[in-house]
């Protein structure tokens, strides 16, 4: 497998789609601050050297053009409970439920879950599950609607870490790091003031992230009664479609009046946040 694009992609062994979502120059020419949010999909199986080179203990460059230094004391997991806890073969062998390996490099986890346990049983998940395998559009932009609906309290709590007078480095992960991570980057990028086009760009890069899991993905998720047989479906779920975020954007701006809205009457921001949440995104630029 060729290596990933780097920048944005940083290689952290035991992690599979992680990149910082800064650099990209938005619609006042200022960039989004570089070394500030990363994503990635789940990383509780970095090894020892992954978790030292996200720490910062390796002293990493993350941008070979700008030379931007750093290191990730908080990793805030959108996770489902049922989701820690169950074992896949993408798992095997891992113990997905335990967080103190992030301890011992001074890296705090912050449980922040989308949906509550009660919302992650058999039937939900089905239903779910169904809105991801439709063709065309439409099914990822509902799935995506549920989300932007369910994760006021997950994704208010990044806000308020991000609009700190001096907010640390974070890492937002998911189990792919595709839809709840993708969805809550969308927001942030969108709100820096990056084009939608280039939003919907950077959620693409996820088809090159999970390129290696999605084969393990695949095979997970056709064992699921809800999905047994449907490989074309599964696959259509799995995928990081450009046109699935430019819809999604356009439902974000028609149901929730856009980004800073929904950080304001879903979130709860205030004005003070809002000035320096804008601020922390595009400093340094």
């Amino acid at each position: 497998m060729a290596p990933l694009p780097s920048p944005p992609f940083v290689h952290i062994d035991g992690i599979s789609n992680f990149r910082d979502i800064g650099g990209q120059a938005t619609s006042s020419a200022r960039a989004v601050r570089q070394g500030l949010v990363f994503r990635s999909a789940d990383p509780t199986k970095a090894t020892a050297d992954g978790l030292k080179k996200m720490s910062g203990e390796l002293g990493w460059c993350l941008s070979e053009a700008g030379g931007v230094e750093t290191g990730i004391t908080t990793i805030f997991d959108l996770r489902s409970a049922p989701e820690i806890k169950r074992d896949g073969p993408e798992w095997a062998g891992t113990e997905t439920a335990k967080s103190d390996i992030f301890a011992a490099s001074n890296i705090h986890r912050d449980w922040v879950p989308v949906f509550a346990e009660e919302d992650y049983g058999p039937e939900q998940v089905a239903l779910r599950y169904k809105e991801y395998t439709r063709s065309g559009t439409e099914g990822f932009v509902q799935a995506y609607h549920d989300i932007l609906l369910s994760a006021p309290r997950a994704y208010g709590k990044i806000f308020r870490h991000l609009a700190r007078q001096d907010p640390s480095p974070c890492l937002v992960n998911c189990t792919a790091g595709k839809d709840r991570t993708g969805i809550l980057v969308a927001l942030l990028l969108l709100f820096a003031g990056l084009e939608p086009e280039m939003v919907a760009e950077e959620y693409a890069l996820t088809e090159l992230g999970l390129a290696e899991l999605r084969p393990l993905f695949i095979e997970r998720l056709l064992k699921n009664p809800a999905l047994e047989g449907n490989r074309d479906g599964v696959q259509n779920m799995v995928s990081s479609k450009k046109e699935n975020m430019v819809a999604a954007i356009e439902m974000i701006g028609k149901e929730f009046e856009g980004a800073e809205t929904y950080m304001r009457e879903k979130c709860g921001l205030e004005d003070d946040d809002i000035e320096q949440l804008r601020s922390n995104l595009l400093g340094g630029s």
